[in-house]
């Protein structure tokens, strides 16, 4: 049996990754925010739509510099993306304070993050204004992956598992890969 919902229920399409989105000003400043709106649209090129609101900083950052990475969370990150997460970029430097680093880009100035499963490093192509929100779609120009947890068709989720948000302050992660026969 079901029963109806708010039609503004979101949650029911999640659980969903969470992303760190890193982005950078034009004249070199770094920010980080956690993101779950982030999706696969196009396969080639590879193309990602990524929502970010409208008034945060990092939506200020890729709106000068047209780029940002994408990184990918394993389960030890969920502390990290919840607290980034509860701070403004405009308040404290979140690189700093966290102890992130760096990792350098190949094709683009804004590098991803060390210690990350992996980053897209990405390029803006089109953007579409949705509520208060700002619906990038981003070109892929770099993709980078821990060689010891991906393999050919993605990750091995019996040595890593992807961070997956619920609601608040509620993660999950993934736990088995099904293959189904032909």
């Amino acid at each position: 049996m079901y029963v109806e919902v708010s039609p503004n229920e979101y949650h029911v399409l999640h659980p969903r990754p969470v992303y760190l989105i890193v982005s950078r000003s034009r004249d070199g400043r770094l920010n980080v925010m956690p993101a779950s709106w982030v999706s696969p649209v196009y396969d080639d090129p590879f193309l990602i739509a990524v929502s970010i609101w409208s008034g945060s900083l990092t939506h200020e950052y890729v709106m000068e510099t047209g780029e940002l990475t994408i990184n990918i969370l394993s389960e030890k990150h969920a502390e990290l993306a919840y607290k980034l997460g509860t701070e403004s970029g405009r308040d404290v430097d979140k690189f700093k304070k966290h102890g992130l680093k760096p990792y350098p880009s190949k094709t683009i100035s804004t590098p991803g993050l060390d210690g990350v499963l992996g980053f897209v490093e990405c390029v803006v192509r089109d953007k579409l204004r949705v509520g208060e929100s700002t619906l990038f779609i981003c070109e892929s120009k770099a993709v980078h992956v821990d060689k010891e947890v991906y393999e050919k068709y993605g990750w091995n989720l019996s040595k890593t598992s992807i961070l997956l948000h619920g609601a608040g302050k509620s993660f999950t992660t993934t736990s088995r890969l099904i293959r189904v026969s032909k």
